[in-house]
């Protein structure tokens, strides 16, 4: 797909995110009784989860998708500071240009759930501007990484990050050294002189922005569609998207009629932060050269992928890959394979695995395959890459590319998920699915598959099913050989 094609080059991208730096803490319990005091749950809580939050979260979406990121913000010299910063650190986030001020506290929210069902949320922290010192040493690190960066992202939450003379350095540092610029801001008309390459904002901030009347439901789609060319100008910028939640997005572009992504419903009501992997992934698309509406696109399934689990996440690289393949078996990263098998464990599913060339797919696959799959619930196919297979078969294979090998097994009803790997042998995926039935071909024994053991030390059965006679990937390519060799020469 075209779009995989953006997606390639994220990895060399350098992203410059800055805005206010949030600790979401998450706090679940379970609730059985009411307090005396007054007739409110009392919640025993049985776990804690911290997660960057705001423009932290923006900055981890940016990160998890590939790219490298550097995070200008300010918490403040407290606990939750060290928190949030331990949150950015196990995400692989430096935390060298994160500003500490003694003057400052780290905005905090804090949801408390019980049984998974949100009760309350306190929110703490600093949302006065910045003091003029601070401001200075944040004014320093922007001069210093504006010109290393591809692109920029402005996460402004509201809370003292973004002051004037911040906005005022941008601008002159967009001039000098232009690129492109995504800004998510409440106050969108603070940046209207900073040549903003795309806006984002809901359906709230826009007709704020618009000083018009609000609506409800799929009236707000015509409505937005009305004033989207004021939008553009209003803010100076190239493209705005404006999301409208279960209405989808609208995305404006100069000189191209509106264009609307529809939503992608989903059940769970807890998903936040689902702006900030939007505004990362449609600046990374845009950096990578992806046109408006391909970016937005781009953009919309980052986001879809995020509302689907619960609390503040993040969309990785190899999950929107997968997404945008449209091949929802192709497992592409192992991490993508370790979610996979935890869902299906949580669901007492038997896994059989099994891995191979198929190369040249015929009777004798399609029929081993059934087989295996009759063993249990789900079958995972580990499937050798290209390299792997040179290796094994020699300089003229495979005949078909892994790209191909994985769209054919894909297709076949008898197959759950396939998963390349390039190792010689397959223990390391073997190592992560702990199948219950490891299956090979009847041309095998057991004493000639390296995998035995370590199937058997995790606890897993090995199964050889029968062999179907006179078919092979390789007599089927020496008959063609055969047969174009005596073929008469023209």
């Amino acid at each position: 797909m075209i779009a995989q094609q953006y997606l390639d080059k994220w990895t060399n991208l350098h992203v410059l995110a800055i805005g206010e730096a949030m600790l979401d803490c998450y706090l679940e319990g379970t609730s059985n009784r009411l307090c005396r005091e007054a007739p409110v749950p009392i919640v025993d809580i049985n776990s804690l989860k911290d997660v960057p939050g705001g423009a932290a979260n923006t900055a981890a979406n940016i990160a998890r998708l590939g790219a490298s990121v550097s995070f200008l913000s300010v918490i403040g010299t407290d606990l939750e500071g060290d928190r949030l910063k331990r949150t950015l650190q196990e995400r692989g986030i430096s935390t060298h240009n994160l500003i500490a001020s003694t003057q400052r506290q780290t905005l905090l929210k804090q949801r408390i759930s019980s049984d998974s069902q949100l009760l309350l949320r306190c929110d703490r922290g600093s949302t006065e501007n910045i003091d003029p010192q601070i401001e200075n040493q944040l004014i320093e690190n922007l001069n210093r990484l504006y010109p290393t960066c591809d692109a920029t992202v402005i996460s402004d939450y509201g809370g003292g990050i973004l002051t004037p003379r911040i906005i005022q350095t941008i601008a002159q540092l967009q001039t000098q050294y232009p690129r492109t610029i995504v800004v998510d801001s409440k106050q969108l008309k603070n940046f209207q002189f900073v040549n903003i390459t795309a806006i984002k904002p809901n359906y709230q901030q826009a007709i704020q922005l618009l000083e018009i009347s609000a609506l409800k439901g799929k009236e707000r789609i015509q409505q937005i569609v009305d004033w989207g060319a004021k939008l553009l100008d209003l803010i100076n910028t190239q493209l705005a998207a404006v999301t409208l939640d279960a209405e989808g997005a609208i995305i404006f572009e100069r000189n191209n009629p509106p264009y609307i992504i529809p939503s992608h419903p989903t059940s769970n009501s807890q998903a936040t932060g689902a702006g900030d992997t939007f505004v990362s992934g449609l600046t990374l698309a845009l950096a990578a050269g992806a046109a408006g509406k391909l970016a937005a696109s781009i953009a919309s399934a980052t986001a879809a992928i995020v509302v689907t689990q619960p609390g503040t996440t993040t969309c990785s690289l190899s999950a929107l890959h997968q997404s945008l393949s449209g091949n929802q078996k192709l497992v592409v990263s192992r991490e993508s394979l370790v979610t996979s098998i935890q869902e299906h464990r949580n669901w007492k599913h038997k896994i059989v695995f099994t891995n191979g060339c198929f190369d040249l797919l015929h009777l004798g696959h399609v029929t081993y395959l059934k087989q295996a799959k009759q063993l249990g619930d789900i079958l995972i196919v580990g499937v050798n890459s290209d390299e792997s297979i040179r290796q094994l078969k020699g300089a003229n294979r495979p005949v078909n590319c892994l790209s191909d090998r994985l769209a054919i097994l894909s297709a076949l009803e008898s197959v759950d998920y396939v998963i390349p790997f390039a190792e010689s042998t397959p223990s390391e995926l073997i190592k992560i699915i702990r199948p219950d039935i490891y299956v090979k071909g009847g041309d095998y024994t057991p004493e000639m598959l390296p995998e035995v053991p370590l199937i058997e030390e995790l606890g897993g059965e090995v199964k050889i099913l029968p062999y179907v006679s006179n078919i092979s990937t390789t007599a089927i390519v020496n008959r063609i050989y055969q047969t174009f060799s005596k073929l008469p020469s023209i």
